[in-house]
């Protein structure tokens, strides 16, 4: 039978009477067109019946009926549909029923055996249902569940379901409601409840009641018990309460803000608790009162060249953060206000830092405030032998309660030119000049009245006020000679350099403190810099030579291995670096780096300090990778040896393992250990412990076995915690969490030892 498509419903009636065309278009005057096209149609002028059989498809405002047969009533405008009936609606659902009587263009109607395929593959059947308004679904006797059926025997029930007498899904209020609703997990009766709903699963956020989590926590805090309530305040904001009740770790009552502006973003995360006790392993006699800890970080962009942020991070005591298992930093917090400002040749930043200690016996009096520090650089355009001038400016003003304080003000500029010669032997000169005044209070001294460069002054040792500066210039002049050659399917590449450094033998006397260059380690990243200090408080004097190879075999298609080791010699000795650096001989230690990936599954890093006279290892890391994505197996291993008459740095080993492996589709399993193969209690230069962390072997580990599928989660983990620091003490947990789709999550602590 030909195929019949009629664009207009106003122009099949007139091709059928005139009068009743008319009567039809008057009608509906001012209301949506309908567009439909059937293998066969039939008019009844006398009942005003329009029949359509046969693939019969039907659109309206961006509906699209289906169905076998479709009759429309032009007296009562109804549409009735049977037979493998389905409706899609513009928001992406679709509805699939036995029988349809729809009407006011398609917004309401009347559904039996409804079966409904969400936007999100979510799926909700029923008995009967009631279409209200064109955005609300009343169902009666209805199941609804976000998981696939058996691919083997689709009558079987679904890893879960809720069955209620009625379910109603309102897409304007963005909610499905179940009343006297029964959860089935695996076709068995789990949970009864008279009432609840869940945002619609097209929704990102709603508010309401998040799923509680209820147990045994840890052997710190005890039993636990906590019900989450997220707040969606606006399109741009919204936030979560997180209240906790414990039973040997107070009431815990924390918060999360979020707020995305045109502009920027600030997000603040903060806790308060009250009955909680606090001690360390130098204070260990509790104490009383609140706790709580305060994050925050944000940005936000004034003008195309001018940017601020924030990023806050305080806390009450030293070991309120791991107690409550608050991720974050182990050693100290950094609280940071900046600005930025972007130009085509320069940077300038102004910042204000503070800090706080995690670490027992380091209270905030001696931790420095810098406010403010302001940087500048500019660099110009190649000049005509391609060398780059360069300015740099520096202003600092350090505070401390008690301890020195400091102002220091620094201008600097440089030249530098990289050229080659015609056999592609590389270079690279630097020319700089740099001069640094500072202005500091409270440096201790001793009786004689030298001064010493320690950040705090002992009791009993007197202190002064000194005024100093220093200019200086230094030159540095790189040689490098890569030589390359291709092989059978791999190139090869050896590359000898060198550098020679040269400066004014002094530059760093006592009354300069020494704030910001404390944290230099050396290794391969810092052999080559001209200066090897991070910061402007020390510099990098004398002259010396750095030599070294660089290495590499690469694969055409895949793989490579890449060698890097070297070496530096000071002509004058060195003072400038602490014992056990690897710098304060004549002859440096032999510092290096190899990396092998031999193939996509398997990653090695391996770096190591090697002692100058008898080259035995002074400090070594190891890093593996291995495995595909499915079977990734991760290896860390650290190596620092003792620095002879300095028991704040005793021998280091520590050793990570990781084990990432996809068992089945669904299962998945992670392992982890972290262990202090070398357990000691690091000590103040007088012996005195400064903490217990680490004091036992195994520092953390644990085992999580995962399920996952398009609608479930259950995840178990065991984990245990070797750190003790007054009040936190270790323990092992055993956690189960169980995480539906659309409706959260509910977790549980099984045991706690």
């Amino acid at each position: 039978m030909c195929r019949v498509a009629v664009l207009w419903l106003s122009a099949l009636l007139a091709a059928a009477s005139l009068p009743a065309a008319a009567a039809t278009a008057e009608r509906g005057a001012g209301r949506s067109p309908i567009l439909f096209s059937a293998d066969e149609v039939q008019y009844d002028d006398e009942l005003g019946l329009v029949v359509a059989k046969g693939h019969v498809e039907i659109s309206q405002n961006d509906q699209v009926l289906l169905a076998d047969t479709v009759t429309y009533n032009e007296r009562t405008d109804t549409i009735t549909a049977s037979g493998h009936v389905s409706l899609l609606q513009p928001t992406g659902d679709v509805v699939f029923a036995d029988f349809v009587e729809l009407h006011d263009d398609m917004r309401d109607g009347f559904v039996r055996n409804l079966r409904m395929l969400m936007s999100d593959r979510s799926r909700l059947a029923g008995n009967t249902a009631r279409r209200v308004g064109g955005n609300r679904l009343e169902v009666r006797r209805g199941v609804y569940s976000p998981c696939d059926p058996c691919r083997e025997d689709p009558t079987r029930a679904p890893i879960w379901q809720i069955k209620a007498e009625e379910i109603t899904h309102d897409k304007e209020l963005q909610v499905v409601e179940y009343r006297d609703a029964v959860m089935e997990i695996a076709g068995i009766p789990v949970f009864y409840s008279p009432y609840f709903s869940h945002p619609d699963p097209s929704v990102k956020r709603r508010s309401g009641f998040l799923a509680p989590t209820i147990g045994n926590s840890s052997s710190t805090n005890g039993f636990h018990f906590a019900i989450p309530y997220y707040w969606v305040i606006d399109q741009d904001k919204d936030m979560t309460f997180r209240p906790m009740f414990t039973t040997a770790g107070g009431t815990f009552f924390g918060n999360q803000y979020r707020q995305r502006f045109g502009n920027g973003q600030i997000t603040t995360d903060g806790s308060i608790t009250v009955g909680s006790k606090a001690s360390t392993a130098i204070d260990t006699q509790p104490s009383y009162g609140v706790r709580g800890h305060l994050f925050a970080d944000g940005e936000l962009d004034l003008d195309e060249n001018w940017r601020t942020g924030l990023n806050l991070q305080r806390a009450s005591d030293q070991t309120y953060l791991l107690r409550y298992h608050i991720p974050s930093p182990t050693n100290f917090l950094t609280s940071h206000l900046y600005a930025e400002n972007f130009t085509a040749r320069g940077y300038g930043n102004i910042s204000n830092w503070a800090f706080q200690s995690l670490r027992p016996g380091a209270g905030d009096s001696i931790q420095p405030i810098v406010a403010p520090v302001a940087d500048y650089s500019w660099t110009s355009e190649p000049d005509p032998v391609g060398g780059r001038f360069d300015l740099r400016g520096d202003a600092m003003n350090l505070y401390r309660i008690t301890g020195i304080r400091t102002r220091r003000l620094s201008l600097g500029t440089g030249w530098r030119v990289p050229f080659q010669d015609p056999i592609g032997q590389q270079y690279n000169l630097s020319l700089t000049l740099r001069g640094d005044g500072y202005h500091s209070d409270n440096l201790p001294a001793t009786a004689n009245g030298t001064l010493i460069n320690v950040p705090v002054a002992a009791a009993g040792t007197t202190t002064e006020s000194a005024l100093s500066g220093r200019a200086f210039p230094q030159a540095a002049f790189t040689w490098r000679y890569p030589w390359v050659r291709h092989g059978d399917g791999h190139s090869e590449v050896i590359e000898p350099i060198a550098m020679v450094a040269a400066s004014l033998k002094s530059g760093n006397p006592a009354s300069i403190p020494n704030e910001d260059s404390q944290g230099f380690e050396f290794d391969e990243t810092s052999l080559f810099l001209p200066n090897r200090f991070p910061g402007f408080d020390r510099v990098d004097t004398g002259q010396r030579v750095d030599y070294g190879v660089r290495a590499g075999i690469y694969g055409d298609k895949a793989g490579s291995a890449r060698l890097l080791i070297g070496q530096s010699y000071q002509m004058q000795g060195s003072n400038n670096f602490l014992p056990g650096s690897g710098l304060e001989h004549h002859l440096s230690d032999v510092v290096g780096r190899v990396t092998v990936s031999p193939a996509p599954y398997l990653d090695l890093v391996y770096r190591f300090r090697l002692d100058h006279e008898n080259l035995t290892l002074r400090r070594q890391e190891v890093a593996a990778s291995l495995g595909p994505t499915n079977l990734r197996l991760g290896l860390s291993y650290l190596e620092i040896n003792a620095i002879p008459d300095v028991p704040q740095l005793p021998k280091r080993k520590q050793i990570t393992a990781s084990l990432s492996a996809q068992l089945t589709r669904y299962w998945s399993m992670q392992l982890l250990e972290t262990r202090d193969l070398a357990p000691t209690t690091p000590v103040t230069a007088a012996g005195t412990p400064i903490s217990t962390i680490g004091g036992t072997s195994t520092l953390n580990s644990g085992i999580s076995l995962t399920y996952r599928d398009e609608c479930v989660a259950f995840v178990t983990a065991l984990t245990q915690s070797g750190i003790v620091n007054g009040d936190v003490k270790p323990g092992t947990s055993l956690v189960f969490t169980i995480v539906f789709k659309n409706l959260g999550d509910i977790g549980s602590t099984l045991a706690s030892f």
